[in-house]
């Protein structure tokens, strides 16, 4: 049933608020973006991306805590941890993990026109403190999002179990690996879980 009235109205309207803040967004990434390549990240201001961008300067802050947040996608690693809180209860906290990535195909951040040259970026200042320390509080981010949600899917006590901490820890070296370190190509998490395996004491060791 299609919308009515007033309701067909707000809906429209909402439609093209969000079409506008997309554009906006968009606007502001591809001004910060390219200054960032021409001049480099840190001779780069706010102003400056605002000017480019044809916004005030206070409409950048509606849609960006800093310069250094262009670098890195909106609500980064959010989609994965809100499918990995959604699969479903039987999964284990393996399986809902493969679950969440198979659903989001591992994405970090959302794709955009813009997602390579981010990437490229983002490598390239890596080395600027207040690049690296912003990267830092992300994985911290997202590293606690996951332990918390971990065990909230087993009703665990996070002073007594110690399952949660130890998936937040392969997903933290996971990202840490793609983020700080630049080694982008994708390693299936399968594979990391053999890594993982092949560090733990054989059957019948006394350290198991």
């Amino acid at each position: 049933m299609q919308p009515q009235g007033d309701a067909a109205g707000a809906t429209a309207e909402t439609g093209l608020r969000d079409r506008k803040k997309a554009r906006t967004r968009q606007a502001i990434r591809a001004a910060g973006l390219d200054l960032y390549e021409e001049q480099g990240f840190e001779r780069t201001t706010v102003d400056q991306i605002c000017r480019r961008a044809d916004i005030a300067h206070r409409t950048f802050f509606r849609y960006y805590a800093s310069k250094e947040s262009l670098l890195f996608g909106v609500d980064f690693g959010e989609r994965i941890l809100d499918e990995f809180a959604a699969a479903p209860a039987e999964l284990d906290l393996w399986d809902a993990l493969l679950h969440a990535v198979s659903r989001t195909d591992g994405t970090l951040e959302e794709p955009t026109e813009h997602t390579v040259r981010r990437r490229a970026l983002r490598r390239r200042f890596m080395g600027i403190r207040t690049v690296h320390d912003h990267a830092v509080q992300l994985l911290d981010k997202l590293v606690q999002r996951t332990v918390e949600t971990a065990a909230a899917r087993l009703g665990a006590d996070l002073d007594q179990d110690l399952r949660p901490h130890a998936l937040g820890a392969v997903l933290g070296a996971m990202t840490r690996r793609r983020v700080l370190h630049g080694v982008e190509e994708d390693v299936p998490m399968d594979a990391w879980w053999e890594a993982f395996r092949r560090l733990m004491p054989p059957p019948g060791d006394p350290r198991r």
